[in-house]
Order: C-alpha cells, then structure tokens, then sequence
C-alpha cells in the first residue's frame, strides 16, 4: 500500500512538473498560439504590444506593426460571437489584408501631414481591419484616421484633442455606430468615475487560472465540442430577391428594443451628446466644419426585411437569454438612434449624414453590405458608405 501511495505521489509530482513545464513554453510562445485561444486572456492586449496607459487616455494598438491578414469565409467574420458554425458559411473569396501602423496604432502613412484638410475619427468601421480599400482612402491628400475598434464617442474624445485638435483639420468626421457606441461610452465613463484605467481592468476579477494557456484551451476545446449542439437562430433569411441569409451579434440588439424617450432620457447618451457637443465646438471655434455621421448596425437594415416568423424567433431567444422584455417593439424603435442623433446635430448646427438610407437602397438592389456572420461592413459597404460621404463633403450645404 505504501508503495502504491509513493508512487501515485511521483506520478503526480512528474504530472505536475511536466503541466508546469508545457505552461511555459506556451507561455513562451504566446504570440505564435492561434488568436481565438489568446484573445480573450487578460494578459493577450499588453503581450500584443496595445498601450494601455497613454499621455491621452485612449487605447493604442501595436506601434509600427505590419498586418498581414488573410480573410477566409471565416475569418473576415465573427463567427465566435454568435451561435453559427464556420464550416456552414456561405462561399466566400478569399483575400489578404497588408498594411504597416503608425507610431500610435493607427492606418496612416507617416509623417503625418502638420496641417490636416480631413480627420475621421471612429471606431472598427473606420479603422477598417479586414478591407483592402477603406471608406475613406483617398477622400484627401492630407487626411488623419484615428479609427479605434472597441472605442466609444468618449474615449474618441481624447483622440480629436489630443492628436486631430491639434493640426486644426478644416473637416472633422466623428462616426458613431448604432450597434454599441452608447454601452462603449457608458463603460468608459464608469472606469473613470471608478478611478480605474484599462490596465487594471483588464486584470480585474481575474484568478490565476485566467491567464493559464493550459486552462484557457481546455475552455475552448470544452466549447467547441458543445458547438451547434442547442438550436441557433440564425442564419435567418432576408426577403430579398434573390434571399439573403444573415445573422445578427445578439449583443447589439437590446439598443433597438429602447424607445424615444427612454433613450433619450438615458445617462449614456447624455455622455454621448455632452462629447459629441464639446468637440463640435473646438472645431466650429476654429471656422472648420463638423459632420456627424451616423453608421447604423445591420439589424437596422435587414430587420424589415424578414418574415414575421423570423422576428418572433429572434425576439423570443433575446428575451429569454437577457431576460427582459421589449424585443417585440423592435419595429417600432429602429429609427429611434438616428432621429435622436439628427436633432442633437440641429441643436449643435453641426451636419449629419445618415448611412441607413444608401445602405438600404443597395440592399434593395440585391447588393450585401455585410460579412455574413458579422456587423462589419465588406468591401461593398465601405464602397458605399464613401460615395455618400464623398457626397457630403462635396456639397456642404446638403441636408442629409
């Protein structure tokens, strides 16, 4: 019996050390792992080279970093964040994505030009990751991009002042996206008043266990054997002609569910439209041009155009997994962002552009803006979304 018990502990100590071992070689190893397995580890954004503390109090991503993306059917898509199968999507051509960041993260050439005709300042859809030929490729000679994925209008706040302000651009370009720029704006201000920086909450609530490879693909491997295994509700059929399947990323949905005053009597955009108003100001003190430009999320498109069965179906799985109600008004409420943004640009006496209109008339021509699985525009979006900007910019007295 000893014997056993001796050897039963050299086991497990040689276990052990052989676990502890393959740890740090991953560990080691960590930019070299697939992405889906790191991403999402606390560790991932500082080991990638992102700055997190900076003299502006935005985010950066890697300085000086050379991109080379390959877009699959897959890959272009976020698949990861919705019940979907990779191996059921639709055929796709593939294309690569090549281009070299600036000092700060961004997809400008350097040096950057000292006085700026053109700032465009956004989140993911400016900063354009997966597209060869972004919407705002050469709108003009001396332009700045300060796209930021993940970003909020408040964080977007610190970037106008702290890197377009300066160059006093003639025209300052602020997307807002319909999807999240409220919740990402409403996070930002709770890690400020809660005197916490992206640093320490990337670490926050974490345990050991959280920044384990070891663990994390042990998680992964656990979901991906459970994958399709529930009932997904999507893809859902659009009636288009010919039908189009999509998917929605659930996530930016209850924002629809929201009516008129509710939204408009809400804390997040309160934020929204302090930020909005003070760097209209800065650039109209300055005799430059402000425009507004309102990027809605697919589901603003692409819900009128599904089945009632299809609503019903969407609706109830989102009431189930959010527990709350509301889902069911979703068509009364799909305007309600871009209504409540329009007369925040009118009170201002800043322009605004609403995308909806173009990107609903070339969905009604049987053009796809849209990846598949994904809210991102695909090339043919960013192609339309620059003829309409382009439009604005021409004709400045354009109500839009």
């Amino acid at each position: 019996m000893r014997r056993l018990a001796r050897t039963l502990t050299i086991l497990s100590v040689v276990a052990l050390l052989t676990l502890l071992v393959l740890e740090g070689a991953l560990q080691l190893a960590f930019l070299q792992l697939p992405q889906v397995l790191i991403e999402q580890m606390p560790q991932y954004l500082e080991r990638s080279g992102f700055r997190l503390e900076t003299a502006h109090g935005a985010r950066e991503y890697p300085a000086e970093q050379t991109v080379n993306y390959e877009i699959t059917r897959t890959s272009g898509d976020l698949y990861r964040l919705t019940c979907l199968l990779p191996e059921n999507a639709p055929p796709f051509e593939s294309y690569r994505v090549e281009f070299r960041r600036d000092a700060h993260g961004f997809r400008n050439e350097e040096p950057w030009p000292d006085h700026v005709e053109l700032a465009i300042i956004g989140d993911s859809f400016v900063a354009a990751e997966a597209i060869n030929v972004p919407f705002w490729g050469d709108l003009s000679g001396a332009s700045l991009v300060l796209g930021l994925p993940g970003s909020g209008t408040l964080e977007q706040q610190r970037l106008y002042e702290y890197f377009a302000a300066a160059r006093e651009p003639e025209t300052v370009v602020l997307s807002y996206f319909g999807g999240n720029d409220l919740s990402d704006a409403s996070d930002f201000a709770e890690m400020l008043r809660l005197g916490e920086t992206f640093t320490t909450r990337a670490h926050k609530g974490k345990n050991p266990l959280d920044y384990s490879v070891l663990f994390n693909l042990a998680l992964y491997l656990r979901k991906a054997t459970r994958s399709g295994a529930g009932p997904c509700h999507y893809p859902q059929m659009a009636l288009t002609e010919p039908p189009t399947p999509v998917a929605f990323y659930d996530e930016f949905l209850p924002v629809l569910a929201l009516d008129y005053a509710v939204m408009r009597a809400s804390e997040s955009f309160r934020l929204t439209g302090v930020s909005i108003a003070e760097m209209a100001a800065s650039q109209l003190a300055r005799g430059g041009r402000f425009v507004l430009m309102y990027i809605p999320q697919k589901a603003e498109l692409y819900w009128e155009l599904l089945s009632d069965q299809s609503k019903v179906s969407i609706a109830s799985q989102l009431e189930s997994e959010y527990e709350i109600e509301g889902f069911q008004n979703i068509d009364a409420n799909l305007s309600v962002q871009p209504v409540l943004l329009r007369e925040l640009a009118d009170e201002l006496d800043i322009e605004f552009l609403d995308l909806t209109a173009p990107l609903a008339a070339a969905i009604a021509e049987g053009q796809q803006p849209y990846f598949f699985a994904d809210t991102h525009w695909n090339q043919v979006g960013h192609n339309i979304a620059r003829i309409a900007l382009l439009e604005r910019l021409n004709q400045p007295n354009l109500d839009m």
